[in-house]
């Protein structure tokens, strides 16, 4: 399986395209792999990508026969882990999980801005607007909140 994912990952890659995550089903048959890039990613993206997966020969040759190919964007519910994550998101409201002990936990607010060591929130506490920074190093996980 190692094979598997690091010849899907190298081809994606290849492509200026993040692997975010490759899955196999438990009981075989089916490799789901989660892509992106820095501007979020379309259907038509997919589908080349997906075609040059399937039309790698080593792939043809090794698993095509196997398992049925899936490859996918980031749901909405995939949890903002990376610098890359936050970056493509900014503007866009978060539920913060962190460490930073002198703020609440979870923090919800809207990314302002974010680098290597340190996330931007935009949040309101007490009815007054406020901007808290949270150390990249205390951030454990995000995930994006809808306006309904």
């Amino acid at each position: 399986m190692n094979a598997l994912k690091k010849l899907i990952t190298d081809i994606v890659e290849s492509s200026d395209i993040f692997v975010e995550d490759i899955k196999m089903s438990e009981t075989g048959g089916t490799v789901k792999v989660i892509c992106d890039t820095e501007k979020g990613i379309d259907s038509s993206l997919l589908v080349v990508l997906t075609r040059k997966i399937l039309n790698n020969p080593e792939f043809d040759e090794k698993y095509a026969e196997l398992y049925r190919l899936e490859v996918s964007s980031p749901g909405l519910d995939m949890p903002l882990t990376k610098l890359h994550h936050f970056k493509k998101n900014i503007g866009r409201d978060i539920e913060l999980k962190h460490t930073c002990k002198d703020v609440k936990d979870p923090l919800r607010g809207t990314i302002e801005d974010v680098n290597e060591d340190e996330l931007v929130l935009a949040v309101r506490i007490k009815k007054e607007n406020s901007s808290v920074c949270i150390a990249m190093k205390d951030v454990v996980s995000a995930t994006l909140r809808l306006k309904w």
